[in-house]
């Protein structure tokens, strides 16, 4: 019987919480890499496509019918939902406004 391996598939928060974890000064890309069970290729792999564009690499934009989502305000939202929305915004520029600094 064939031993064929499956690709595995990671969430986007996983792979930002991989990134972040990997670019602190007190660890290697070795260590983060034996810890998840993940190749360092890939890892570099999400810390350049992070570099590049940011926390928004990680966020999948398609639903799972395979059409683009629409992102934005969308009639009916709550208030609660919008807050909650502003919060995550939030929380993500504070993390890319640490990132140039971390990535040296």
């Amino acid at each position: 019987m064939n031993d064929i391996s499956q690709r595995r598939h990671f969430t986007p928060e996983f792979k930002l919480q991989v990134v972040l974890e990997s670019i602190q000064r007190d660890t290697t890309i070795e260590a983060v890499s034996r810890k998840y069970g993940i190749a360092s290729s890939v890892i570099n792999r999400w810390r350049r496509e992070f570099k590049a564009r940011g926390a928004d690499i990680f966020t999948d934009k398609r639903d799972p019918k395979g059409k683009a989502k629409a992102y934005g305000y969308k009639p009916g939202e709550s208030p609660d939902d919008l807050k909650r929305i502003i919060g995550e915004l939030t929380v993500q520029n504070e993390i890319l406004k640490k990132v140039p600094g971390l990535l040296g």
